[in-house]
């Protein structure tokens, strides 16, 4: 867990959703909190709503990180690592009910901000921006 203990602590998020064909762009303002659990073995997420979930762990067998989704989306990201600054997860996850391939950039800028970008992977095989966060630590 070393190469994310940077990430403990108390973060404010500005989303940013691109538009699609039913809905407008907008910006939303989020806080979350990402502590450290389980003797440093996992990162756990509380976000909107307040509630604690599992969210990030390494899985040494695999040699593999592993993002998991429990509420509102649903499934598990996987990485093999860092490269440079970045780390890039990919995987199937549900998302209000409909099953979607999903790549997540997680770019760490400094200490302090970090940056991610997702990505949803459509029919043609190409990968499409759906939403991008800016965090800065509280």
């Amino acid at each position: 867990m070393e190469e994310f203990k940077w990430l403990a602590g108390e973060w404010s998020a500005m989303n940013k959703v691109r538009a699609t064909p039913t809905t407008p762009a907008y910006t939303d303002t989020y806080f979350y909190s990402y502590p450290l659990c389980e003797a440093d073995t996992r990162i756990s997420i509380t976000g909107p709503g307040g509630m604690a979930r599992p969210y990030l762990t390494f899985d040494p067998f695999r040699e593999r990180w592993m993002m998991t989704f429990t509420e509102s989306v649903y499934g598990v990201l996987q990485s093999k690592g860092w490269q440079r600054d970045s780390i890039v997860f990919t995987g199937c996850l549900t998302i209000l009910g409909v099953d979607c391939e999903i790549r997540q950039t997680i770019s760490k800028r400094s200490a302090d901000e970090f940056y991610t970008l997702n990505e949803e992977k459509i029919k043609e095989g190409t990968w499409v921006v759906t939403d991008e966060f800016e965090f800065r630590r509280k």
